[in-house]
């Protein structure tokens, strides 16, 4: 089943999908009370379905819908950085672990909505990847079960704005020896007994930005994908292919990611995580998402294709 929300007749609605074209509004107000609902939400939603499929119940036409992001209201969203395998072949060490960054609910946008770049951020790229949503309270999990915490799944476009990441939120300290631990150069190499710098980057600008997390246009329910290790990944920038990945070249399992940030965190229903970015270039951009910069593509479309959960689709706004 694929679930959204859009705004309907001046107030947020959720839908369940009819055809291609239509959709049926359901009675719950949010999707996290239909998530909190559990199995009784999927088959209201399902019943819902089938009348508006018989005509006892009005359809919505899609045509031009006011798309929000699936589930707009989020405690949280955690994204996973790196996890790919194509970015960690120039890791100067293995990562040990997933890696998160968070991201506000005030970066969500929808289908067809722009994506707002400010002068400032500088180069910025796009990060096709799937979105895993909970169903229900998740804390230290193994990652045997992690499946069994998944709601459904939908698609984002996580942007990162390398150039205000590098250029103004990021800092070399250059501290006294003894300062200077073994943990703070392990994931490096050092140059050098001199070498005492300390390397930070802050992901709050560069990563959870207004807009940077465009996200839907529908949430598919877990039963409808077999595997997330195996979904093939596709970006496109004005109609042209940057990137066809697999979740199969992600460094760390979907299952390992969601097990990783239930240690950390406590995940409650409707919270996502953005699993990784897909990678691998194309025979036009070689070097994938990481050369292709949106900023170069303003007022032009930039789209996710995730295999089982759609194409999202949104326009590119760079301020004047």
């Amino acid at each position: 089943m694929k679930l959204g929300t859009i705004r309907h007749l001046g107030r947020p609605t959720l839908i369940a999908r009819v055809t291609d074209s239509t959709a049926v509004a359901l009675d719950y107000p949010w999707m996290e009370d239909l998530i909190a609902a559990s199995g009784a939400g999927l088959d209201a939603a399902a019943t819902a379905v089938e009348q508006a499929k018989s005509g006892r119940r009005p359809v919505i036409d899609l045509t031009d819908a006011d798309w929000m992001a699936p589930n707009p209201r989020p405690s949280k969203i955690l994204g996973c950085a790196v996890n790919n395998n194509e970015l960690n072949r120039k890791a100067y060490k293995p990562m040990t672990a997933p890696m998160f960054f968070i991201k506000g609910r005030s970066a969500l946008t929808g289908h067809n909505k722009p994506i707002n770049l400010l002068r400032e951020h500088g180069q910025s790229i796009p990060e096709p990847e799937p979105v895993v949503v909970f169903s229900k309270v998740a804390k230290n999990i193994d990652p045997s079960r992690a499946l069994d915490y998944v709601f459904g799944y939908t698609l984002t476009n996580d942007v990162t704005a390398s150039g205000v990441k590098f250029g103004q939120d990021a800092i070399a300290l250059k501290q006294t020896p003894d300062l200077v631990k073994p943990h703070h150069m392990a994931w490096r190499e050092r140059f050098g007994e001199d070498d005492t710098y300390l390397f930070f980057i802050y992901h709050a600008k560069s990563k959870a930005a207004d807009t940077f997390a465009a996200m839907g246009p529908w949430l598919t329910t877990r039963d409808e994908i077999a595997d997330p290790n195996r979904l093939t990944i596709r970006g496109y920038i004005d109609g042209e292919c940057y990137t066809e990945d697999s979740t199969a070249n992600y460094f760390f399992t979907v299952q390992r990611v969601i097990a990783e940030a239930t240690k950390w965190f406590t995940i409650e229903p409707g919270d996502c995580i953005h699993t990784g970015t897909a990678a691998k270039g194309t025979a036009k951009h070689p070097r994938g998402n990481i050369g292709t910069y949106l900023g170069q593509y303003n007022g032009k479309l930039t789209d996710v294709e995730i295999e089982g959960l759609g194409r999202l689709s949104n326009r590119i706004n760079l301020e004047k």
